[in-house]
């Protein structure tokens, strides 16, 4: 850690990563590879932003040249290389991330789907079921009607039959009954 405190904050750094479009973030990642703490990342940036790019971030010991001279023994080429490499893998594993949520929440989707799907399939055997259960009581209650209407016709027949012999009997027991009533008529007559 003693090393890098002694390194100049890349506050220059930080405006040529801004000028190529990276975010803070990803230029505090880019700085991080590059052997600066976090907290240097932050501070350049923070000088940065409020130097508008100035020599605020160096070293004052430094003068012009000397920069100057850093700035051409680091090849551009490469440091944009990197970056955008560092960017693509930045980006890689975002999207991978991304990717696997998405993934895990499909595979809870599809497994609702199947629940869903087995709850139909029994509520349909259920359904089936409930129907052929209502058929055999249907056809167990039409045969009791049916059973129910043979019996009153068979009570009906009986009850014309009892009627037919009241028809013949009734006549004559009235007949009988007045004979009875005659007789007994008679008696008590002969007995006062």
């Amino acid at each position: 850690m003693d090393l890098f405190q002694n390194k100049p904050l890349p506050v220059d750094k930080v405006m040529q990563l801004r000028t190529q479009g990276l975010t803070d973030n990803l230029i505090v990642e880019e700085l991080k590879n590059q052997g600066f703490t976090p907290e240097q990342a932050s501070q350049a940036i923070s000088q940065a932003d409020s130097s508008g790019g100035g020599m605020s971030g160096m070293n004052m010991s430094q003068s012009e040249p000397q920069q100057q001279q850093q700035q051409q023994q680091q090849p551009h080429s490469d440091e944009e290389g990197n970056i955008y490499e560092r960017i693509e893998q930045i980006t890689e594993g975002i999207i991978d991330e991304k990717w696997d949520a998405l993934i895990s929440e499909v595979k809870k989707i599809i497994a609702w789907k199947e629940k869903i799907e087995e709850k139909q399939t029994q509520m349909q055997n259920d359904l089936t079921k409930l129907k052929e259960d209502f058929k055999v009581l249907h056809q167990g209650v039409l045969g009791k009607l049916e059973d129910y209407d043979k019996r009153m016709q068979d009570v009906g027949v009986e009850l014309n039959a009892v009627g037919k012999v009241f028809k013949d009997v009734v006549p004559e027991f009235v007949e009988n009954v007045k004979e009875l009533r005659a007789f007994n008529k008679e008696r008590k007559e002969k007995e006062e």
